[in-house]
């Protein structure tokens, strides 16, 4: 029986038709609670969500809620030059778009007065440097108890006293000077009327020096004589100037130089009559140890070279101090004027005592260097060689236009050997470019050069200076480091 139902239901399968459509049911499909497609009543519980699908959902919503809440940058203003074919604004559209945000621009607080400079092939020219040393702070000289000192070194020599005043005129004319002033002393006309001992005239003729120059003739007397009622003491008052020199002790003569070379100089001609007495001399300058000239500062000096900047940095330092400073020398107070250093002579003209005694050298004397005389100095002699803006004519000048760089050096080279004859040949140039090339030209000819530019470090120079004063090497190519 079981057999013939199986059979039956056989071929019940086989006989029917394979295209009939099959039973449609009436039934809704009803997605199972977990199921992909399963779909949470309102009425039912969210407890059986699976907590990852949880933690997704909520971070989407996160990210979709900071995307809504970003605010919506406005579109630029077409106005200001912003291109809309390029993402940024070239530097043409820049420029525009910053004038027309600030109309005052350039106007307001504009310090491009001085006009930009060119060399001769249209490299413009950059500026000096600005001096940015600041000057020392002012002094209350009132709280200062100086000691008094002697300001009177200068006997007038007999053969120069006896002169009568046409003498004296005709004198001064002879050196080629005017002097005007309280009281101004006679000029002498030889070293052995100065009143110097013996040792030290000696020191004056091993260097070779046989007269005193003009200016040193009549400004010699002026600097070392007062005449007595100038003088800011009272008679039989003086600072004991015979005293041991101590550690620290700052100095009584400050000689101040624009440059450094012209301060080495001044340095190495007092160092060599000052050590007739046994009197200790330090240069301070920049570019030097700053270490090794405040240690030579602290063993004690009588007398310190400097330049502006320098001395000024070494009183801050500490390292010496202008309280001794009875004896100050401005030498091309001009030349540290034009090379940014007023502020700075100033203050340190005024930290030093008031009764000091003052010297300024000029070679012109302009407006600025006018009213400093007038600021440091008090009852002034002026001393002018020559007439205000002559040439020196000790000096033969000769002129020659060239029209060209060739035609220049022709001329060099068809000169130079003539020019040796006479003694040392210095020529200066514009830049040190223009230097290295004159002097690589020169060697190429067979002579012997030196360089001096100022991209040399300090002992560098002072050896090319050194071979030029000495006679070593007769040509020296050089910029106006070493004017």
């Amino acid at each position: 029986l079981t057999i013939s139902l199986v059979l039956t239901a056989v071929r019940r399968y086989f006989d029917e038709d394979d295209d009939a459509p099959p039973p449609v049911s009436t039934l809704e499909y009803i997605p199972a609670p977990g199921s992909p497609s399963y779909q949470p009543g309102p009425g039912e519980s969210s407890e059986e969500d699976d907590p990852l699908d949880a933690f997704m959902a909520g971070i989407e919503e996160q990210v979709q809620k900071e995307t809504t809440s970003k605010v919506v940058e406005p579109e630029p203003d077409k106005k200001k030059g912003i291109r809309d074919d390029i993402e940024e604004e070239d530097d043409e559209e820049s420029y525009y778009r910053y004038m027309e945000e600030n109309p005052m621009a350039g106007v307001l607080n504009d310090d491009s007065d001085n006009e930009i400079e060119y060399d001769e092939d249209g490299n413009p020219i950059a500026p000096k440097k600005s001096k940015d040393i600041d000057p020392l702070p002012p002094v209350d000289h009132s709280e200062i108890d100086y000691l008094p000192f002697e300001k009177n070194f200068y006997t007038v020599h007999e053969d120069i006293s006896v002169l009568s005043h046409p003498q004296v005129e005709e004198l001064r004319q002879k050196l080629g000077i005017k002097v005007t002033g309280p009281l101004p002393p006679n000029p002498v006309s030889s070293f052995a009327h100065f009143g110097f001992d013996e040792a030290l005239l000696k020191a004056i003729r091993k260097s070779e020096y046989t007269q005193p120059t003009p200016i040193q003739a009549q400004a010699v007397p002026a600097a070392l004589g007062v005449p007595r009622h100038y003088r800011h003491r009272a008679d039989g008052q003086r600072e004991d100037s015979g005293k041991e020199l101590q550690p620290g002790d700052g100095p009584i003569g400050l000689i101040l130089a624009p440059t450094r070379e012209l301060s080495q100089q001044i340095y190495t001609e007092a160092k060599k009559f000052g050590k007739v007495y046994n009197i200790q001399v330090v240069c301070c300058y920049g570019g030097g140890s700053k270490w090794e000239q405040s240690k030579a500062l602290e063993g004690g000096a009588e007398v310190v070279v400097a330049t502006p900047g320098r001395m000024i940095d070494l009183v801050k330092m500490k390292a010496t101090s202008l309280t001794r400073v009875t004896f100050l020398v401005l030498d091309e107070a001009d030349r540290m004027f034009d090379m940014g250093f007023e502020p700075q002579v100033r203050s340190i003209c005024d930290h030093a005592r008031p009764d000091k005694q003052t010297l300024l050298f000029s070679a012109t004397f302009k407006k600025r260097i006018e009213r400093l005389a007038r600021d440091v100095l008090t009852d002034p002699i002026r001393i002018v060689q020559g007439d205000v803006g002559e040439a020196n004519t000790d000096v033969t000048q000769i002129v020659k236009i060239m029209s060209s760089a060739t035609t220049k050096w022709s001329w060099l080279l068809a000169n130079v050997v003539q020019f040796m004859s006479s003694g040392g040949v210095l020529i200066f140039v514009t830049k040190k470019v223009n230097a290295e090339e004159v002097a690589n030209n020169l060697r190429l000819k067979e002579f012997e050069v030196v360089l001096l530019h100022g991209d040399m470090d300090q002992s560098e120079r002072n050896k090319v200076i050194t071979q030029f004063k000495r006679q070593e090497v007769s040509i020296m190519v050089a910029t106006d480091v070493a004017g």
